[in-house]
């Protein structure tokens, strides 16, 4: 295999990544507006729809590309879809259940793939920063991914643990989601930033890998090429 450097790594080409965020933002938005205004009820029947005309609009403009829809999208559709209406028919705690549920899904998933020696990080990770062909089949990266795919798995499973106690402990669902979001927001950017010192000290003896921050600014590149050739 050649050293050369790879292309635009898939979570950025043709807007991929934004558009298979945007259901999730739709039924955020709608949640947060529609129950500030007209009450809880009314903001979940919001998010359903807000989520579900974000989830359309990506679709369109994927098929006005040529491109394909692939999985993502319309997985997370109706994850939100078929939550959105358990919450509405059963509850809020059934609601918040299905949140938790899904970590331990993560968690477990993520732990499997290093069973079957296929770490989620080393397949994820080549779609977020440019590693070679050749970066990737080195041990050394693939032991580096294994110890975060590992560590991801623990973090969720901890995590379930926390939410399970603090669903106990709050007398609301909305406390319950902004001492969530508080709570794993500052994890979540302590944990990247670990994750990347890690990954930065752990591959420096793999050929040609050039260190996290130099990663970033050939991806910034490439993003600039892939703009100017559209």
């Amino acid at each position: 295999m050649s050293n050369t450097a790879p292309g635009l790594p898939r979570a950025y080409q043709q807007g991929g990544a934004a558009e298979g965020l945007l259901p999730i933002l739709g039924y955020v938005v709608g949640d947060q507006v529609g129950s500030r205004i007209w009450g809880d009820l009314a903001g979940d029947r919001i998010a359903i729809v807000a989520m579900t005309l974000a989830s359309v609009w990506a679709i369109v403009q994927r098929l006005r590309r040529g491109s394909g829809v692939g999985w993502w999208l319309p997985t997370i559709s109706l994850y939100l879809l078929l939550r959105g209406i358990a919450g509405l028919l059963w509850g809020e705690d059934v609601f918040l259940a299905a949140g938790i549920g899904v970590k331990v899904l993560l968690g477990l998933a993520a732990l499997g793939s290093v069973l079957v020696r296929r770490p989620a990080a080393a397949e994820l990770a080549p779609m977020i920063l440019p590693f070679t062909a050749e970066q990737q089949t080195n041990p050394t990266y693939v032991s580096t991914m294994r110890v975060l795919t590992l560590s991801y798995a623990l973090y969720q499973l901890i995590t379930v643990g926390f939410e399970i106690w603090l669903l106990g402990e709050t007398s609301s669902g909305t406390a319950f989601l902004v001492i969530r979001f508080l709570v794993g927001t500052v994890a979540t950017f302590v944990g990247f930033g670990v994750a990347m010192f890690y990954v930065d000290r752990r591959l420096r003896d793999v050929p040609g890998f050039p260190g996290v921050m130099r990663q970033l600014e050939d991806l910034g590149a490439l993003i600039e090429q892939d703009r100017s050739r559209r």
